[in-house]
């Protein structure tokens, strides 16, 4: 029994041991692309939560809900495309579905910046806000799962999570404009934060484990 016991705390250790340095590497410049995934996760975290936050408690938003809560958006996007172009590996860089999910941000946040400016038509002024990043998680999953199907660098669990995640994601949208419409826009921001962050943690979970796994 103690030998089954320290071979249990020595294989605990290195595992540990091993998931430090995995966490070390992913925010070590040149970010991998687990690394980026774990910037978008707290990306996701922070523009979910302070949003909710200020959503309750509007007297905290500094320049008027929307707006505020467009402003974190603006900030948040300009830091992971700057992330993402300036401290990851080139490799990462050039990985087309990176570019796609970067080009999506922006997309998103040119229209939120345009309804807050008051360019976009009153009849889909609603529309404006946060559909369009439902929009953007449910198509950027889907591309994620689909694309260069037979590489190994997603494995195909992976795939399937964010499969899932894209159908309900672009499911929950289309709700949105008929039966769900009520219960997705009072609950946007729960319903933002999981389905942003559920796939993402998922996917570097799963690489963790598999590494503790291997000690």
């Amino acid at each position: 029994m103690t030998g089954e016991t320290t071979d249990l705390f020595g294989r605990l250790r290195r595992s540990r041991t091993a998931l430090v340095l995995y966490f070390r590497r992913l925010l070590s410049p040149p970010l991998p692309g687990d690394g980026l995934l774990l910037f978008g996760f707290l990306e996701g975290v922070i523009g979910w939560g302070l949003s909710w936050l200020l959503s309750r408690n509007p007297s905290l938003a500094p320049f008027g809900l929307i707006q505020s809560i467009v402003a974190l958006w603006i900030v948040l996007t300009i830091g992971i495309v700057f992330f993402g172009v300036t401290y990851t590996s080139p490799t990462v860089r050039r990985n087309r579905v990176w570019l796609f999910w970067g080009g999506l941000n922006v997309a998103a946040t040119l229209v939120n910046v345009a309804a807050v400016a008051g360019v976009v038509p009153s009849g889909v002024l609603q529309y404006a806000y946060w559909h369009p990043w439902l929009a953007v998680l449910g198509t950027g999953y889907l591309v994620t799962a689909l694309y260069n199907w037979e590489s190994p660098q997603i494995r195909r669990q992976e795939r399937i999570v964010y499969a899932v995640s894209g159908v309900v994601t672009l499911g929950l949208l289309a709700g949105s404009l008929g039966p769900l419409r009520a219960f997705v826009t009072l609950n946007i921001f729960a319903i933002g934060a999981a389905v942003h962050l559920v796939p993402i943690g998922h996917d570097v979970l799963a690489d963790a484990v598999l590494i503790a796994r291997r000690q």
